[in-house]
C-alpha cells in the first residue's frame, strides 16, 4: 500500500502585502495566478469532458461581487459551485452563456495542473497503488463521476466519511493523475492513512462564503484586514449563542476557548468576550439543527458537523467569522465527537485559512482527534498575520463563587434497613445492609455477634451478602466508625430456630473402645418424663486408649466428637448440665474436653462398652 508522502509544509503563502489592491489574482495551491483582462480566455486549448454542452468556467469580477451581480449570473444559469479568493468563482454553465454585463475580468479555466495537489510527489512513489481523493465539481453526477474513474483503469475504494462529490481513489500514479484532465474533476490531493485503513473519520465541507464554500484548490484567503499599527495583533471578538444540551454549558465554553488559545499562541491574533453578534469582527458561535438561517442546512447525526464563515471580505458583516455546530450530533470531550478538535479545525477557517493537503495537519479537510497545531497549520497562520507576540486570549470573566462554609464535624450515625429490631429465621446466615451519614471521611461500619465479627461493603450505602447464625438468639451489633474515631452503634436480635420437628428415630451412642485399670464411666441419662442413672465399672483391663465418640443422627445429619487424652478417672457425660447451659453437652475425662453442641431435648437413649479383651 502506498500513500501519497507529503511535504514538510503544505500551505506556503505569497506576500500578498505586496499585490495592489487594484491587482486581482487568483490564490491556488500551486501558483498564484495573476489573471488578465480576458473573458476569452476559456477558448484557449482542448477541453475533456464527458458531456458536451455545458461546463466549469473560472470567473474573476473587477472587484467582490455584489448580491445584484450574483442574482444576475445565477438568471443567466450559471451554477456556482465554490468561492475562489480573490473576487473569483467557480461556475457550472452552457457553452452558449453570455458573459456580458457581469463587469468580469476574467473568464477561463482551470489548468489541468492546477487540479493537482503539489503533495501528490510522484518522485515519493514506489511500486504499487497510490491513494488519492478525487474531488467532482458539486455539480456533476456521481454516477458519471464513477463510470469516468473506472474507464480510467482506476479502482474505487467505497468509503461513508467523503462528501457526496469525493471519491477514494487507488491505482497506477499516472492513471490517477491523468483524472485531472477531465472538467468534471475539481482537484486531486493525498488520502490520509485513516482513511485508506478505513478508520471512523468525519469530513468537513470546506469555509463558507455567501456565494458558496471555498474550494479546496485555493491556498488562502486574504483574512482579517489589520486595524490597528503594523504588527499589532488582530483582535478578533467572539459571543456564545444557544449552545448544545450534550455537554454542560461551562464545559463547551473551555474547549471553544482552549481552541481559540492554540491559535492565538501560534499567530498574531487576540481573542476577547464580545457584546453583541451583531457587532463587527465578532465570532458568533452557537449550535443549531436543520435550517437555521444560512444557505447551509445541517443534515443530522451522522453528517456534517459544523461550518464557519471565512472573515470579512468576503463575507459581510455580522456573519463574517460566525461559526455554527450541529446540535444534533453526539458532542463529546476526549472522545468522538470531540468538540475541541472540531472547534479547532473550524477556528483557522473564521481566521481565514483554507484547507490543507497535509493528512497531519489540523486543516486537512477531515476531522481527526487531536491536541495542537501541525507545523502546516503554525506556517498558514503566520504567513497571514504573523507569528504570536501578545497575551493570546482574554477569557469570558467569570464571578468567583461565594466561599462555601465549612461544616462543623458531626457525629456518624447509622440506620439499619434490615435485618429488622427483632426477627426470626430457619436458615444459618442474614443478610444485613443499612445506611451510615454524618462523621468526618470514610466511615467504616462492622459488626459483632455472639458467632463473630467482620466488616461490611460500602460506607454511606452499605450491606453484608453473609452474616452467620448460631441456634438460638443472635445479638448483632452494627457499628459506623468516622476517620476521627468517633462512632455509633445499633444492635438487632435475630433468632435462630431448628429445622420443624420430627420423631427422633435414631438413637445416640456413647462407645468407650478400650477400657483401663479402676476405669470408671457414669452415663446420666434424662428422657422426659423420667430420668435413669446407668453405671458400670470394669477392673482388671489393660492400657486404656481414651478416644470417646458421641455420635447421634437426626434426619439424616451426624455430629461427632473425638476426645483423644487420658483419662484416669473415667468420662461423664451429663445431660442435666448441657440443660443449665443453654442446650450444650459438655463431656469431661479427667482433666476435662472440648464442649459437644447438641439441642437438649434430644437426650442419649443408648450405649455400649467394648472393653480390650472381652465384649460387655
Amino acid at each position: 500500500m502506498n500513500v501519497f508522502r507529503t511535504s514538510a509544509l503544505s500551505v506556503c503563502l505569497f506576500a500578498l502585502a505586496t499585490v495592489s489592491p487594484a491587482q486581482q489574482m487568483v490564490n491556488l495551491k500551486k501558483r498564484l495566478l495573476h489573471t488578465p483582462d480576458d473573458r476569452q480566455a476559456y477558448k484557449v486549448g482542448p477541453l475533456l469532458r464527458r458531456h458536451a454542452g455545458a461546463s466549469h468556467y473560472l470567473v474573476q469580477f473587477s472587484a467582490p461581487p455584489s448580491p445584484s451581480q450574483i442574482q444576475d449570473l445565477r438568471s443567466r444559469g450559471a451554477r456556482i459551485t465554490s468561492y475562489v479568493p480573490d473576487a473569483a468563482l467557480m461556475v457550472s454553465a452552457s457553452d452558449d452563456a453570455s458573459w456580458d454585463g457581469l463587469d468580469l475580468k476574467f473568464v477561463g479555466r482551470l489548468d489541468e495542473l492546477d487540479k493537482l495537489s503539489p503533495q501528490l510527489s510522484t518522485d515519493a512513489i514506489s511500486a504499487g497503488d497510490s491513494y488519492a481523493i478525487v474531488e467532482f465539481h458539486s455539480d456533476v453526477d456521481m454516477s458519471e463521476a464513477r463510470a469516468l474513474t473506472l474507464e480510467r483503469n482506476v479502482r474505487i475504494l467505497d468509503r461513508a466519511s467523503l462528501l457526496p462529490y469525493q471519491l477514494l481513489v487507488a491505482g497506477p500514479t499516472d492513471q490517477v493523475e491523468r483524472l485531472a484532465a477531465w472538467d468534471e474533476v475539481a482537484y486531486i490531493f493525498p488520502a490520509s492513512a485513516d482513511l485508506v485503513t478505513g478508520a471512523d473519520v468525519r469530513a468537513c465541507a470546506g469555509a463558507i462564503t455567501e456565494q458558496g464554500p471555498v474550494a479546496q484548490y485555493v491556498k488562502v484567503g486574504p483574512g482579517w484586514p489589520r486595524t490597528g499599527a503594523p504588527g499589532s495583533a488582530i483582535e478578533l471578538s467572539y459571543v456564545f449563542g444557544q449552545l448544545t444540551s450534550k455537554l454542560p454549558a461551562a464545559t463547551v465554553k473551555a474547549e471553544i476557548l482552549r481552541a481559540f488559545d492554540v491559535w492565538a499562541k501560534a499567530g498574531n491574533v487576540k481573542f476577547a468576550p464580545g457584546g453583541s453578534a451583531s457587532d463587527p469582527r465578532t465570532i458568533d458561535i452557537f449550535f443549531a439543527g436543520g435550517a437555521h438561517g444560512d444557505p447551509y442546512a445541517f443534515d443530522g447525526p451522522g453528517g456534517v458537523l459544523a461550518h464557519t464563515f471565512y472573515p470579512a471580505p468576503p463575507n459581510s458583516e455580522p456573519v463574517a467569522g460566525d461559526m455554527h455546530l450541529d446540535a444534533e450530533e453526539n458532542w463529546n470531550t476526549g472522545a468522538s465527537i470531540d468538540l475541541f478538535s472540531v472547534v479547532l479545525h473550524e477556528t483557522g477557517h473564521a481566521l481565514g485559512l483554507g484547507h490543507s493537503d497535509s493528512p497531519a495537519a489540523v486543516m486537512y479537510p477531515f476531522y481527526k482527534m487531536t491536541s495542537e497545531l501541525n507545523a502546516d497549520d503554525i506556517a498558514g497562520i503566520q504567513n497571514l498575520y504573523g507569528a504570536a507576540t501578545t497575551q493570546a486570549i482574554e477569557p469570558t470573566p467569570v464571578p468567583a463563587p461565594a466561599p462555601v462554609p465549612t461544616p462543623a464535624p458531626t457525629t456518624p450515625s447509622i440506620t439499619i434497613s434490615s435485618p429488622a429490631a427483632s426477627s426470626t429465621t430457619t436458615a444459618s446466615t442474614v443478610t444485613a445492609s443499612g445506611t451510615a451519614a454524618g462523621g468526618t471521611g470514610t466511615l467504616r461500619i462492622t459488626w459483632t455477634s455472639d458467632s463473630g465479627s467482620g466488616a461490611a461493603s460500602g460506607s454511606a450505602n452499605w450491606s453484608i451478602v453473609s452474616l452467620p447464625l448460631t441456634v438460638g438468639a443472635n445479638q448483632i451489633t452494627f457499628t459506623v466508625t468516622d476517620a476521627a474515631g468517633k462512632t455509633a452503634s445499633k444492635t438487632v436480635l435475630v433468632t435462630r430456630g431448628g429445622a420443624p420437628s420430627s420423631a427422633d428415630t435414631v438413637a445416640p451412642a456413647v462407645h468407650i473402645l478400650f477400657a483401663g485399670f479402676n476405669d470408671r464411666l457414669n452415663v446420666r441419662r434424662q428422657h422426659q418424663p423420667q430420668r435413669n442413672r446407668v453405671g458400670q465399672r470394669r477392673r482388671g483391663i489393660g492400657k486404656l486408649v481414651d478416644q470417646l465418640r458421641l455420635s447421634r443422627r437426626r434426619h439424616g445429619n451426624s455430629r461427632v466428637a473425638n476426645c483423644q487424652r487420658p483419662a484416669p478417672g473415667g468420662y461423664q457425660q451429663d445431660h442435666s448440665q448441657g440443660l443449665r447451659r443453654g442446650g450444650q453437652f459438655q463431656l469431661h475425662h479427667g482433666d476435662g474436653c472440648a464442649p459437644l453442641t447438641q439441642k437438649p431435648k434430644l437426650l442419649l437413649v443408648s450405649y455400649s462398652l467394648r472393653l480390650a479383651n472381652s465384649v460387655a
